[in-house]
């Protein structure tokens, strides 16, 4: 697997590998320390692990699980089968980064109106705290993305579409449901 970790804002076009960044432990304390955290975590996990070789491509609902840590950051692999989706949601105040490994997802983002992004194998999307998007796997075979939340994945908000506005529906807390 290769992918080309932006060193700049995710609007820009440029990218570059990332820069080689020690693991501390420590949580990063600004959004650009912890986006480039979970960017650095998502490299150094794929320069030492094969995230596919115990992907199961045939169970028929999204599965997500926590595979490592470093750089300060969670790393989860989720599994999209065909029309799998997210449904609206943030990652509370973490800032994060993510790898489309096998497939293509469509990324719905909230900035007062939905605008949609497809990203396909090897692309990377990263974001800050404030990210509100919904995901969805609109192809027709199962996708696999990689990753990464600096700090570690706490609590999501979930909202829902109402009337062109997006509402609160629910707070998920780590342990409660993931």
């Amino acid at each position: 697997m290769t992918a080309t970790f932006p060193t700049s804002h995710p609007t820009s076009s440029r990218t570059s590998p990332a820069p080689s960044v020690r693991s501390t432990g420590r949580v990063p304390s600004s959004t650009a320390d912890r986006r480039q955290a979970a960017r650095t975590a998502l490299a150094e996990h794929l320069s030492t692990h094969d995230p596919l070789a115990h992907v199961d491509r045939t169970v028929p609902e999204r599965t997500w699980a926590r595979v490592g840590t470093g750089a300060g950051a969670d790393i989860w692999l989720i599994t999209w089968p065909a029309g799998s989706s997210t449904g609206w949601h943030d990652h509370g105040s973490a800032s994060g980064a993510f790898v489309v490994l096998t497939g293509s997802l469509t990324e719905y983002v909230w900035t007062g109106v939905a605008t949609a992004g497809t990203l396909g194998a090897s692309s990377v999307r990263e974001f800050d705290g404030s990210h509100i998007h919904d995901v969805v796997n609109h192809g027709t075979e199962t996708a696999v993305s990689l990753h990464a939340y600096a700090p570690g994945l706490a609590a999501m908000t979930r909202y829902e579409l109402v009337r062109g506005r997006l509402q609160v529906t629910s707070v998920e807390q780590r342990g409660e449901s993931w």
